[in-house]
């Protein structure tokens, strides 16, 4: 029993340690977002899942790097080594919270207002 109890204490305390700051399921913060399945991840009309340092989207998977802070904001600049379809690539993202969930701008000034699933 003892030793049930400090696995489990170890894997919490673990979990909290690795959790990012942006850590949970998200749709699209618009509309069509509520049709979108906060089950599924990673599939057409599936929920995108930010965990620890990943970043799963809809036919894609990107680690997340090199997080900095942005000053004065509660955002985070990264590097993203991502792979869609079999290819990979790397570009600059930046996280940062808003009132429903999280917004993802990328280069371009292409941004995603992603709403958090309940």
């Amino acid at each position: 029993m003892q030793r049930a109890l400090l696995i489990l204490l170890l894997s919490v305390t673990a979990a909290g340690v690795w959790a990012g700051p942006y850590d949970g399921r998200y749709r699209p913060d618009h509309s069509s977002g509520d049709s979108w399945d906060c089950t599924s991840i990673g599939k057409d009309g599936g929920a995108i899942l930010l965990t620890s340092n990943i970043f799963f989207a809809v036919g894609s998977r990107c680690n997340l790097r090199d997080a900095t802070r942005v000053g004065g904001m509660d955002a985070t600049l990264y590097t993203a080594i991502c792979r869609a379809d079999g290819t990979p690539f790397e570009r600059r993202i930046m996280i940062m919270r808003t009132d429903t969930g999280i917004a993802v701008i990328q280069k371009g000034a292409r941004i995603s207002m992603l709403r958090k699933c309940e």
